[in-house]
């Protein structure tokens, strides 16, 4: 059904109809589009909430409606390279996704085309590269057609009755312009034209959709294909599209190059000279070649070969490339996540910093700043905010956001080899501004001037497990997890500290008293308990009816070096946790009246989401925690079967429902009896974690202050092992044969590396 092509870096799908849409992203900072395998999905300049382009419909049938479509009329029929959405299939398809971009082979009677759909970084527009070809002279009819949307989403869903009599769509000089104009839009100074246009003769057009598509008719059979002309309708005010009607002259065994532009610009005259430069000779082999070399040095600054083939192709290519996707659009839209209520989220976008930190150092400052600007004087944070569309913050507190902070922090100054980020002035949320130091310093500074009564952080509106909210109503609830968490960042702050020439000791003062906490109060006999309920119950406790056991204090006992009883703990995972498709989250599920009716902790079904489902995210975790315990089988077990291709083998095309390129958020466990189905993929913080977990635990390569530490935790399926790591400039090849730590000198000359 699906092949990988590691060399050119793409993954080909035989067959469109997949069990959910299989996404890609392409992409040029600016302007974004969300693609399927066949043809659907969603275009936005930089915000999808205020300034998306086209319909689509999220969980809605048809599947996967609507998207970029090129009719092809030839004769009597008509059909699509996307495959979708016509009724008349091609004789032959194949798509690839491939780095930023996604293609389409297609052929019938004798009509072959391949169409590549890429942003390029020279114009925000969507290209659509097609390249015809016929086993004899014909004359074919293009129609390629968007359905456009209001911009604003969730108003288009309250107001479109009245709003959309404010549009308007329209033929400038054989360039189609859809204006967006509409009475309290949130910045309307910024809001862009949108565009579409051809680099050949225009023969007809239309702008209004019902005229394009005809009543009671789809995607499916348009009339005005059918019929075989564009109408050149207009539309002011409506419901409005852009269909271009191009008519092609094909020699037998000429090929020929149609491209297409979807496209945004500020202005009518920035519009014309976006639409000439597209149209330039040259323009789209260029703007191709450019965003292959981008992603070409992107991936380069770290690759390994390895035995195991389904690693190594997700290490090299996948899991970095959907990190670099998480890091640009945080939470924002995929086939799960309509794209209409997330922002930025603080704690979401500190982790996915940690994977852009060995490729992009000024990207995540940037990105992390970004982050800064959302904390407050006393040190805590808001829980997301809307940088682009200007809308108000959440402003939950959490008792985890404010210590991802120090944490992205940490990794880009050892990283770097430098102080340098620390002097780098930031403002406040509610006034002032401080350097990053001092910012961090204030994270710390709101955990301790925020604790229980039993000397654990308090968990305020929650900590990183959302639904634990409900045990901390009354302000008394304390987080065992955020503790560890806490001392994991306090270790790092205090090694930042004496770099500075400061003390770092009151640092770690802190970091024993929480450790002593954590042993004497928050061990179970087996396990770590999870937190303290407002009226003083240890949840996560053999003790109690539901959810004894959690995996996030067992992974964590051991990350922040806290927990005295790490080993036995995380025999305890396995023992109670750990499933052929990876580790529950918790054991057993809970029922909705757990711990009481009134106060119960969940609503989800068992073996769903936060009730004891496999959550990848804390898989990533539980990785690094048997590393560290040198426990290599262990590690690669946890590894290897969430694999996205290794996973959906394991639980079966159907079941799994997701994409076998990319990591998902969870996956049902077993006390569902959807067993095995892949929830929330491409966006959330598994790809980050789980790149960290195998190049910097399992290849064990870690930056340190004045070198690169290589502390391989590898089984026999992944040695030997050869990496590239680019670091600080310089090119290390490191040959892995066995696990033994060793030490790379920065201001050494070995760069060939041997272990």
């Amino acid at each position: 059904m699906y092949s990988f092509n590691n060399q050119k870096r793409e993954i080909t799908f035989k067959k469109y109809n997949t069990p959910t849409p299989w996404m890609n992203y392409l992409s040029n900072g600016t302007f974004h589009t969300m693609m399927s395998q066949a043809g659907g999905g969603v275009a936005f300049y930089k915000s999808p909430q205020i300034w998306r382009i086209n319909h689509y419909k999220f969980f809605h049938v048809p599947t996967d409606r609507s998207g970029f479509y090129t009719y092809i009329k030839d004769g009597g029929e008509y059909w699509c390279p996307t495959n979708e959405p016509c009724k008349t299939k091609p004789e032959k398809w194949q798509s690839t996704h491939g780095m930023g971009y996604t293609r389409f082979e297609a052929e019938r009677k004798g009509v072959s085309v391949t169409a590549t759909y890429f942003v390029g970084e020279y114009e925000n527009a969507l290209i659509w590269n097609l390249k015809l070809k016929s086993d004899s002279d014909k004359h074919i009819t293009l129609f390629p057609y968007v359905e456009l949307g209001m911009m604003e989403f969730m108003r288009e869903l309250q107001w479109q009755c009245y709003n959309k009599h404010q549009l308007s769509c329209y033929n400038m000089e054989d360039v189609l312009v859809y204006k967006y104009g509409v009475e309290t839009q949130p910045k309307p100074d910024e809001t862009p034209l949108v565009y579409f246009a051809a680099n050949v003769p225009v023969t007809a057009f239309d702008c209004d959709r019902d005229e394009f598509v005809g009543a009671y008719r789809s995607e499916e059979n348009p009339q005005r294909v059918e019929l075989g002309n564009c109408s050149k309708s207009t539309m002011y005010g409506g419901d409005p599209c852009f269909a271009l009607q191009l008519e092609i002259e094909l020699k037998a065994n000429e090929e020929k190059e149609v491209n297409i532009f979807l496209g945004t610009a500020m202005t009518e005259e920035d519009i014309r000279k976006s639409v000439e430069n597209c149209r330039k000779t040259d323009f789209v082999e260029k703007s191709f070649k450019g965003l292959a070399e981008k992603w070409d040095a992107h991936l380069s600054k770290f690759q390994c070969k390895i035995p195991d083939k389904d690693a190594e192709t997700m290490i090299n290519i996948w899991n970095p490339y959907q990190a670099e996707r998480n890091f640009q659009f945080s939470r924002n839209i995929s086939y799960y996540a309509t794209g209409t209520f997330r922002g930025v989220g603080v704690r979401d976008t500190a982790q996915d910093i940690l994977a852009m930190v060995p490729f992009d150092l000024r990207r995540a400052k940037d990105k992390l700043n970004l982050l800064f600007t959302q904390q407050y004087n006393d040190g805590h944070c808001n829980h997301y905010c809307f940088p682009t569309e200007g809308w108000e913050p959440v402003t939950r507190i959490h008792s985890d956001n404010h210590l991802w902070l120090v944490m992205a922090c940490y990794h880009i100054v050892i990283e770097e080899g430098k102080l340098d980020y620390l002097d780098e002035v930031v403002e406040f949320y509610d006034g002032g501004s401080a350097t990053v130091w001092e910012h961090i310093k204030k994270s710390i500074d709101f955990c301790l001037a925020n604790l229980g009564e039993c000397g654990f952080p308090l968990m305020l509106s929650s900590d990183w497990n959302d639904m634990l909210y409900k045990v901390c109503r009354e302000g008394k609830g304390e987080s065992i997890w955020t503790s560890m968490q806490f001392g994991t960042v306090l270790r790092q702050i205090a090694e930042i500290a004496d770099l500075k020439g400061e003390d770092g000791s009151k640092y770690l003062e802190t970091y024993e008293q929480q450790k002593k906490l954590v042993n004497e109060i928050a061990w179970d006999g087996e396990w770590y308990r999870r937190c303290i309920t407002d009226e003083g119950t240890f949840i996560g406790s053999e003790k109690e009816p539901q959810a004894k056991i959690w995996l996030n204090t067992q992974s964590w006992s051991v990350i922040s070096g806290m927990g005295d009883n790490g080993t036995q703990a995380m025999d305890n995972v396995k023992k109670y946790l750990d499933t052929d498709l990876g580790i529950k989250k918790i054991h057993p599920s809970m029922t909705t009246d757990y711990p009481t009716k009134d106060g119960n902790l969940t609503m989800y079904n068992k073996g769903c989401g936060e009730n004891g489902s496999v959550f990848c995210h804390a898989n990533t975790w539980a990785v690094i925690a048997e590393c560290l315990l040198k426990r290599p089988e262990n590690a690669y077990k946890y590894y290897h079967q969430l694999l996205p291709m290794v996973a959906q083998a394991q639980a079966g095309e159907w079941r799994y429902k997701a994409e076998p390129y990319v990591y998902c958020s969870n996956i049902f466990g077993p006390e569902s009896d959807k067993f095995g189905l892949a929830n929330v993929s491409w966006l959330t913080g598994t790809a980050a974690w789980m790149y960290v977990a195998v190049t910097q635990y399992m290849l064990g390569i870690r930056a340190k202050w004045d070198g690169l530490e290589i502390d391989p935790c590898l089984p026999k399926e992944m040695l030997p092992a050869k990496v590239t790591r680019v670091f600080r400039g310089k090119t290390y090849n490191i040959t892995i044969t066995k696990n033994e730590k060793k030490f790379i000198s920065f201001d050494g000359k070995e760069t060939d590396v041997i272990i």
